[in-house]
């Protein structure tokens, strides 16, 4: 027999798409069971169900509420952005320890009615030690009637007309004690030896005379100056005093020359008044400072309290300063005795003031918004379900 050739058979025809009435078989389901198994494992997992659209009712009373919640959500935003850009200041007191760094001085005065060839500028410590020489740095600067400077050589305009009275006032005191001088020295005969003792008085008086008219001559000629005093100044961290008076070696020549005491008009300008570097927001109360004598003179007296500052901020070095705060008393030429000046009494407390700038962090920031957010519509929720109950209750319908 002739072997049989197999016969070729037709490829099976795919299996027809379920149609839609008909569930897919068994096979087709296993796969798409295993796929959704994690799907509703996560929806399991979730905390805030949805409902459908027909379920969910919307009220006037919730639309009240809700503008009212973004309202109230937009203002606690703004001040929470306004904390965070803008930091807040964080003030503490401690016992000072820092007393080996020096109290430093900034003083800038005016007086517009004193030259300064009278004027005399006095710094001492508790122990009545003078300071200035010791390395401080004080400047005068004459000024003319309308306040402008003027060089150390030039009379101020305004001047011109004193310049011959002083001259005339200087040439009859050189007459009067060149004249008081030879009768003086002419000692009578018989005087026996009180001639020698006369001639030692009259070589100790001329001298002074001399002097004395060369100062007034002096005060004469810068009569209708003012004076400006800038001071900076390194001190002991103790209590002391400075002062601008009348140059003591001048005293009596000023007083010869005004006439008197009363006269002596110190009426000053204090444009500033620091002991310390400045930081943001610190206020020197004695800054701006003017005291403007219209009629006679008197002593002015100023007591400050120091107070050790420390004003730290986030990239920057801290600042070592001093606050301070004044009390002034002012006696008149005809109630005191003393010299007409202005004196500055000083002393330091044993309590430091420490300022601190926090700053919020990024995190602290966020974190605020999301509290706001979610407390305000979580109360808003209730607030809004409180309503609507009530609002039901009472008239089935009107709150729709």
């Amino acid at each position: 027999r002739s072997p049989r050739t197999p016969v070729p058979r037709a490829p099976a025809a795919p299996s027809p798409p379920p149609s839609p009435g008909h569930p897919p078989s068994r096979e087709a389901a296993r796969p798409r069971a295993a796929m959704d198994k994690p799907a509703l494992a996560l929806k399991a997992l979730d905390v805030f169900p949805k409902t459908v659209a027909e379920f969910r009712q919307k009220t006037v009373g919730g639309g009240v509420v809700s503008i009212a919640c973004l309202c109230i959500v937009a203002a606690l935003t703004l001040g929470e952005l306004y904390g965070f850009v803008a930091p807040r200041t964080e003030e503490r007191l401690y016992v000072d320890t820092s007393r080996n760094r020096p109290l430093p001085i900034y003083l800038d005065v005016t007086f517009p009615a004193l030259p300064c060839s009278v004027l005399q500028f006095e710094l001492r410590d508790v122990s009545g030690n003078e300071l200035v020489a010791q390395g401080n740095d004080v400047v005068k600067q004459r000024l003319d009637r309308n306040g402008r400077p003027i060089s150390a050589e030039a009379l101020p305009k305004g001047n011109d007309l004193l310049r011959p009275l002083a001259d005339k006032a200087a040439q009859g005191s050189a007459r009067h004690v060149h004249r008081a001088g030879r009768g003086l020295a002419e000692v009578p005969k018989g005087a026996g030896d009180a001639g020698p003792l006369l001639a030692e008085i009259l070589s100790q008086l001329l001298p002074q005379l001399q002097d004395d008219t060369q100062a007034m001559e002096e005060v004469r000629s810068h009569l209708g100056e003012g004076c400006h005093i800038t001071a900076t100044l390194s001190v002991n961290k103790v209590a002391g005093n400075f002062n601008v008076a009348i140059d003591r070696d001048d005293e009596r020549a000023v007083l010869r020359v005004f006439g008197d005491r009363s006269h002596v008009n110190m009426s000053h300008v204090i444009k500033r008044l620091a002991f310390g570097p400045s930081y943001p927001g610190m206020v020197n109360p004695m800054s701006g400072l003017e005291k403007v004598i219209h009629e006679g003179s008197g002593y002015f007296q100023y007591h400050l309290k120091v107070v050790p500052t420390v004003y730290e901020a986030r990239r920057q070095r801290a600042v070592y300063t001093h606050q301070y705060a004044f009390t002034e008393i002012f006696r008149t030429a005809a109630r005191s005795d003393r010299t007409p000046a202005v004196h500055f009494n000083y002393e330091l407390s044993a309590i430091m003031a420490r300022f601190t700038k926090v700053e919020q962090g990024l995190g602290a920031f966020l974190t605020g918004l999301c509290a706001i957010v979610g407390g305000v519509f979580t109360l808003a929720g209730i607030v809004d379900a409180v309503i609507y109950r009530a609002t039901a209750s009472r008239a089935p319908g009107l709150g729709d």
